[in-house]
């Protein structure tokens, strides 16, 4: 069966599984998982390998960076280990240095009723989300199998974001995970080679007739809203910033102006506007484009990719 194949029989069984070379976002308008960064209230504390409640999962598998804990066949939650790997090395070897000091236990829930109920009944949160959860103060990833690539690399960098650049802008908390929701590549000698800065379809869509009305300093210094956040990250990169923007956001050093994305440029925030309406502008005018773009996808090989990217054309011109 070839990629597409698997990709329409996966969306059949409702993304209940996490092929290798082959797996998707859910391409609906909720929020893909959110950051906990206060303590909740009753809780269960998880600080340790040793918790009750993780050692009462039948698998673990130990990885660079996580201890995985589930009750979802073990080779299935390899590869959620193997992925978790291969994708933070990414980010280290192409964004942003970083250092562990304590992996990061997760938890792979076999279904999405079972994920929002251990939340509630475990951890005591009163709003579970609906894909996925980093609980920083509990050292705790969790989310369920089928949430989606996108939710699983989104909520990855929500644990770099705060271990990483603790002087994180409040936009960017929420802005940079999203921005690692969306790519397409391929693996190749133990390395991922992915390609960066699309647009998510169903965000784009939401946002809908406000793109080109949209102020790059109201997203910089109050927007609530994540999708507004991503269309920001996604032009600092399209500009070839957003590694120096995670790097002085890193330092806490922004150069003597007045934001983190301004040092980054090393502009003021009006000599910016500039790019960022013609980049509003593209967007909107490709809006029927970018709703065809797949859902996020790797491969086992470039051969296989290049196939892919052929079959996409018109998506990804």
């Amino acid at each position: 069966m070839d990629a597409r194949g698997l990709w329409n029989l996966l969306a059949v069984l409702l993304l209940v599984a996490l092929p290798r070379y082959a797996v998707a976002e859910n391409l609906s308008a909720a929020e893909p998982g959110k950051v906990m960064a206060k303590t909740m209230q009753g809780g269960a504390a998880m600080d340790s390998g040793s918790s009750s409640l993780l050692t009462a999962f039948p698998e673990k598998i130990e990885s660079k960076y996580f201890v995985f804990y589930s009750s979802i066949p073990r080779p299935q939650l390899q590869r959620y280990a193997d992925f978790s790997d291969l994708f933070l090395d990414l980010v280290k070897r192409d964004f942003v240095s970083f250092g562990v000091a304590r992996k990061v236990n997760a938890v792979i829930l076999p279904t999405k009723s079972e994920f929002q109920q251990f939340l509630v009944r475990e951890l005591k949160v009163s709003s579970p989300s609906e894909y996925g959860m980093y609980i920083g103060d509990q050292n705790l990833f969790v989310t369920y199998d089928g949430s989606g690539l996108g939710t699983f690399s989104h909520e990855i960098m929500h644990f770099v974001v705060q271990t990483t650049l603790p002087e994180c802008p409040a936009w960017a908390i929420e802005g940079v995970p999203a921005f690692f929701e969306k790519f397409y590549g391929y693996e190749e000698g133990g390395r991922l080679i992915l390609k960066w800065g699309f647009q998510n379809p169903w965000r784009i869509q939401a946002l809908g007739e406000s793109i080109p009305s949209l102020k790059m300093e109201n997203v910089v210094r109050g927007s609530n809203d994540t999708s507004e956040k991503r269309m920001l990250s996604v032009f600092i990169y399209q500009q070839g910033k957003l590694g120096r923007f995670l790097e002085v956001v890193k330092n806490g050093d922004k150069g003597g102006f007045g934001t983190y994305v301004e040092a980054a440029f090393n502009k003021p925030m009006p000599e910016i506007d500039t790019a960022w309406q013609a980049y509003l502008r593209d967007v909107y005018v490709k809006r029927d484009q970018i709703y065809l773009l797949p859902a996020s996808i790797y491969f086992q090989t470039a051969e296989e990719f290049a196939a892919f990217e052929r079959e996409n054309a018109a998506a990804f011109q």
